[in-house]
């Protein structure tokens, strides 16, 4: 039976990479790597970035499903914003949906920085 941590140890051995490697590669500790492929940690915060390492998809590491990735030669652009978006590396980016009539609440260091102006069909 495989699992993330067969998975993401076949992965980084088929790339060459060694735990520290792919950590540096991430900007986490190797141990973080090595409690992945030990089966310590499931479902890993940084599983994304993991992802676009390994070349592969969160589908494929978390439950072995194929999926092709899509590779752009240029961006396709999507939605409009009403707001630029600087992208930082070391932040994760979400869209959301809400109810008009209802308030959008937010916690921690999480904040607001743009909204949907026009989805493109």
């Amino acid at each position: 039976m495989t699992n993330l941590a067969t998975r993401v140890k076949k992965l980084r051995l088929e790339k060459g990479f060694s735990q520290t490697q792919l950590a540096d590669k991430l900007g986490i500790s190797y141990m973080n790597i090595a409690n992945i492929e030990t089966g310590r940690v499931t479902n890993p915060r940084y599983l994304s970035q993991l992802a676009e390492e390994l070349d592969t998809t969160t589908s494929y590491l978390l439950d072995g499903k194929a999926t092709n990735k899509v590779q752009v030669e240029k961006p396709v652009h999507i939605v409009t914003l009403t707001e630029a978006i600087v992208r930082d590396p070391n932040k994760d980016y979400w869209v959301v949906e809400i109810n008009k009539k209802e308030k959008l609440f937010l916690t921690d260091d999480a904040k607001q920085v743009s909204q949907i102006k026009q989805v493109f069909k």
